[in-house]
């Protein structure tokens, strides 16, 4: 008597790369044949087999082309194991954190670094949202499959990501008032740096569009800090150690380029908007790009085939160079 594994796809599969556990929603149904075969089922005598093949290449273990079915059942199996450690890990996550009472919008979540990092403080990634000033919120890290946070938490990183309020020029919270709520942020953040473990001299600043202009303008204008205040959070610097853009926006000319000077954070930028797109034309990151040139600030500009920025060599991504960015300018030994 044999076992022969059938499986029935019952949803889509994810590719496998260092950031994605597949997604398997499939049933296996055992059936005790009567039959005898002579080799175990694999990618050369079971149909099946081979199409799990074809979308799980990695499931072949031994390299040798052939996918046997013990070797479908322990990748299968692996394969569900790691989404539930991610969730032990996910179950770590500190939601809406109030940084200030100063406005409702005030909170943040906190991803701690990995048990293998807490030996030392670990390196901080903190992330501002886009939306236009006008919308947003901070849960989109983990949006899409939380490609960048996964590998941000691989690298040994704890992870920050917040809200901030939005623009309400009648209520008097204009741009330069958001950002304050954002450097308040940042001042919390480091009076955390005990409790969280976290290294508060080792911390890069990433946004997108609304949130890249808030990294900016936290790592260009003058610090926040108030050495003599009362109040022990206003004491510490709102300035991160790196800044990250993703789709450069307008405002760029007078948000961020104005306050950049000689010797101030390291710059990455990333963008693939193609000129067609106003809000975030690559004029917008060859502009603040050549700002830092021209100040001596260490700067990477690169793009993802839709515009004249450079695009990543083969074997190398965004996020793997964004990474290394933030890896050379903190001092992090990779």
């Amino acid at each position: 008597m044999n076992l022969v594994v059938y499986f029935i796809q019952t949803a889509s599969f994810h590719v496998m790369n260092p950031y994605y556990a597949p997604t398997l929603a499939t049933f296996f149904v055992v059936l005790t044949t009567p039959f005898s075969v002579k080799a175990e089922p694999s990618s050369e005598n079971e149909g099946r087999i081979q199409a799990y093949l074809k979308r799980f290449p990695n499931a072949d273990n031994d390299k040798d082309g052939i996918l046997t079915l013990s070797e479908l059942k322990h990748h299968y199996t692996n394969s569900r194991q790691l989404p539930q450690a991610e969730k032990r890990q996910e179950s770590n996550l500190q939601t809406n954190i109030r940084y200030s009472n100063f406005h409702k919008r005030n909170v943040l979540d906190f991803y701690p670094a990995r048990s293998a990092a807490k030996e030392k403080p670990a390196p901080l990634f903190v992330w501002f949202h886009g939306g236009g000033f006008r919308q947003g919120d901070k849960s989109s890290i983990g949006r899409g499959g939380g490609k960048m946070l996964k590998a941000y938490q691989a690298a040994g990183y704890a992870v920050a990501s917040c809200n901030y309020p939005f623009l309400d020029i009648r209520k008097g919270m204009g741009y330069l008032e958001i950002m304050g709520h954002c450097g308040r942020a940042m001042q919390f953040i480091r009076s955390k740096a005990d409790e969280w473990g976290i290294d508060p001299d080792k911390i890069c600043v990433g946004g997108a569009s609304a949130g890249a202009l808030i990294s900016e303008w936290l790592a260009y204008s003058d610090d926040l800090a108030r050495k003599g205040s009362k109040d022990l959070v206003e004491r510490l610097s709102s300035r991160p150690n790196v800044a990250i853009s993703h789709l450069q926006p307008l405002g760029t000319d007078m948000l961020a380029k104005p306050f950049m000077d000689r010797g101030e954070a390291p710059l990455f930028i990333y963008t693939n908007a193609p000129s067609s797109d106003r809000l975030h034309h690559p004029k917008y990151a060859e502009l603040i790009r050549d700002r830092a040139k021209q100040l001596k600030i260490p700067c990477v500009a690169v793009g993802g085939g839709r515009n004249s920025l450079p695009t990543p060599t083969e074997g190398q991504t965004w996020l793997s160079l964004q990474l290394e960015f933030c890896a050379k300018h903190l001092g992090i030994k990779q």
